[in-house]
């Protein structure tokens, strides 16, 4: 029997006020641990969502200034009506062609794929969010 009064024992201090307050202070310490951890995450995301767009930009500039180039080589290119048919001439003009469609593809593409990212950022942060919003609510709960 002496073992049963050893376990009642324990058992009161497990329930105890003092206890309940300590489990409810290690619960609020990793709340405020996984709030600090979202909110880190939210940020990030922030940022590379920022990060992202300029790198769009760059991108973006990068295949107009090619674009630019390939219209100027083909601008000093003359007229197969003018000068006559030339095959070395109209070979590059069609590289030429072939380019300038090459980098409107590059174009769409890096426009869709930057709006891919951006979806999938916003997705995850607002996945991100909603658990912050639960932790904060079972915070006000824990508190009260």
């Amino acid at each position: 029997m002496p073992e049963d009064e050893n376990h009642r024992s324990e058992n009161k201090d497990f329930y105890s006020p003092s206890n309940k307050q300590s489990e409810s202070s290690d619960i609020t310490g990793i709340l405020d641990e996984r709030i600090q951890n979202l909110r880190e995450a939210i940020a990030e995301i922030d940022a590379a969502l920022e990060h992202r767009k300029i790198l769009n930009i760059s991108f973006l500039e990068q295949i107009e200034r090619e674009a630019e180039e390939v219209k100027r080589h083909l601008n000093k290119l003359n007229e197969p009506w003018a000068t006559g048919f030339y095959p070395e001439v109209e070979f590059l003009r069609h590289s030429f062609h072939k380019s300038l469609t090459s980098r409107a593809k590059e174009s769409r593409a890096e426009r869709l794929k930057y709006w891919e990212n951006g979806i999938n950022l916003v997705k995850e942060k607002r996945k991100f969010l909603d658990e912050l919003k639960e932790l904060l609510a079972a915070k006000k709960r824990l508190k009260a």
